[in-house]
């Protein structure tokens, strides 16, 4: 194996970790906000904050789920060759809103993004950042002592 190829390939793996890591974290910061947005205006404190993004966490599981879940056969097949055509344009998917937060959110506006055929899907992220979330309420409740 070409030892230039092992450092582009391995260049390309940290970056789409990188690029999925940061949107899982930007995705727990803004669960956790909402979370203590909703405590504190229902009056529930720090339990009520941690069962908030229990179920937050839990809720993004779900639709995260659903999102990467293929419908039928058909859909693995189309997936495939849109995988196909988007190597051949290298062309970049739309964004949204909070996409184009996350990219231009340190560190990501300083490295240059993963190729769009290697970089996971938005639906994979948000997965990611359920577990960060579920994490973050898990944390609450044994490190920090909030029951």
């Amino acid at each position: 194996m070409d030892r230039d190829s092992l450092a582009a390939r391995l260049r390309t793996a940290a970056l789409v970790c990188v690029d999925a890591v940061a949107y899982a974290l930007i995705t727990t910061a803004a669960a956790i906000a909402v979370a203590l947005v909703v405590a504190a205006a229902t009056g529930g404190g720090l339990v009520r904050a941690k069962t908030v993004l229990f179920l937050i966490g839990f809720l993004l599981m779900a639709y995260a789920t659903v999102r990467l879940w293929p419908s039928s056969p058909e859909e693995l097949r189309e997936d495939a060759r849109d995988r196909q055509r988007a190597i051949a344009s290298e062309s970049a998917p739309e964004r949204t809103r909070f996409q184009t937060l996350v990219a231009a959110s340190p560190p990501l506006r300083w490295l240059p993004a993963p190729p769009p055929i290697r970089r996971i899907d938005p639906a994979g992220k948000l997965f990611l950042g359920s577990l960060f979330i579920l994490l973050a309420s898990y944390l609450m409740e044994t490190a920090l002592g909030i029951a």
